[in-house]
């Protein structure tokens, strides 16, 4: 009995991949509609127009987004080792899970 306890004392969880899977999947899904409504409304006003305008620019920033897309996914998948690393260390923090 006080065999298991301490074996799951030093027994650390295996890291969850999924919230961060699942994050860039949506956020990918996230931006790839917003571009596409946003080039729709930009097409449907007159050149110069504010409504053009706008929707032109926001259409821009969610490209220029789309190129640091890559850096945010090597960021996560680096917060993801370092987490492993701290734990195989026995930096858990006590009751935090990943």
């Amino acid at each position: 009995m006080e065999d298991k306890k301490l074996e799951q004392k030093f027994k650390n969880p295996a890291v969850d991949l999924t919230d961060l899977a699942l994050g860039i999947v949506v956020l990918g899904i996230v931006v790839s509609i917003g571009a596409n409504i946003l080039v729709g409304v930009r097409d449907t006003n007159t050149v110069n127009d504010v409504a053009y305008n706008l929707a032109n620019d926001a259409a821009e920033g969610l490209a220029e987004y789309g190129d640091w897309f890559d850096i945010i996914v090597i960021v996560g998948i680096a917060a993801v080792i370092i987490a492993l690393i701290f734990m195989a260390f026995g930096r858990g923090g006590g009751s935090m899970t990943y």
